[in-house]
């Protein structure tokens, strides 16, 4: 390895370490603080100290063909080192900012689709139930004065042969009430047998 390979080889290195404080602060503010053992919390931790290492053997790869030196790994460490004592702050705050400007702009972006979409589509929806329900009621009235009115002279005429002949169902439901009543008698006849 030349010797300018091996001084980008350390200031990618150094790179890589201020991306690691970077990327862990960033980590640690989404993933939270939790001082509970989860499985999930291990997995991701897992999953993001591979990414972390893969991005560094992909930088390392890109400079100088993935050749590993102890001094590039003193190198990461100064990143860090340096991201720890000189950026962190700056870095948090920024980060602050940009997530309250994401949580505001996509609160922003509901309350405008809410205003503009959902609720005029909402009004919508209300109108259009009532005009269809003032519409079926309209037609469900005229249509029983229209039954009514049709079924006027079959109503008269009933009424008619009820006075002159008697309500035929009268002796129809004494038929059916007797027809009960015997039917209960020998049912417990028969269960009486059976005891």
């Amino acid at each position: 390895m030349t010797l300018e390979v091996q001084f980008l080889s350390m200031l990618a290195s150094v790179g890589t370490g201020l991306w690691f404080g970077a990327s862990f602060d960033t980590y640690k503010r989404f993933v939270g603080g939790s001082k509970r053992f989860r499985w999930t919390l291990l997995i991701n931790d897992i999953l993001f100290w591979l990414l972390q290492a893969l991005v560094f053997f992909y930088v390392l790869f890109q400079v100088n063909q993935g050749e590993i030196r102890f001094y590039l790994f003193l190198a990461l460490i100064l990143g860090y080192s340096i991201y720890r004592a000189l950026l962190e702050r700056i870095y948090l705050k920024i980060l602050n900012w940009v997530i309250r400007f994401v949580k505001q702009t996509i609160h922003i972006l509901v309350q405008t689709t809410k205003v503009l979409i959902i609720n005029p589509i909402k009004w919508l929806l209300k109108v259009t139930v009532a005009l269809s329900m003032i519409v079926l009621t309209t037609i469900w009235r005229i249509l029983h004065i229209l039954l009514q009115v049709l079924l006027f002279p079959f109503r008269w005429l009933i009424q008619k042969f009820v006075q002159a002949f008697g309500n035929p169902l009268d002796r129809v439901v004494a038929k059916l009430v007797n027809w009960k009543r015997k039917i209960i008698n020998l049912w417990n006849k028969v269960r009486n047998k059976f005891r």
